[in-house]
C-alpha cells in the first residue's frame, strides 16, 4: 500500500476529522474509500480512450492496464 500526501485548507481538514470521528473511522480511511469508489469510473474512462485505437486485438479480452505505474 502506498502513502499519499494531500493538501487541504485547515477548515476542510478539521471538518473531515470531525466527520471521521463521528463515523468511527479516520480521515485516511475516508479518503481511501473515496478513491476506491473511483476505480470503476476511472477504468471506464480508460476504456473509452482505448476504444478509438485499432491495434488488431480483441479489446474485450485485454485487461485494462494499471491506473498508475507499478
Amino acid at each position: 500500500m502506498k502513502n499519499i500526501t494531500v493538501t487541504v485548507p485547515d477548515e476542510i481538514y478539521l471538518l473531515a476529522r470531525v466527520y471521521a470521528a463521528r463515523q468511527g473511522t479516520s480521515v485516511s480511511a475516508l479518503v481511501r474509500r473515496f478513491l476506491e469508489s473511483m476505480r470503476e469510473p476511472l477504468y471506464t474512462g480508460l476504456d473509452l480512450l482505448w476504444d478509438g485505437q485499432d491495434d488488431g486485438q480483441d479489446d474485450s479480452k485485454v485487461p485494462p492496464p494499471p491506473l498508475f505505474p507499478v
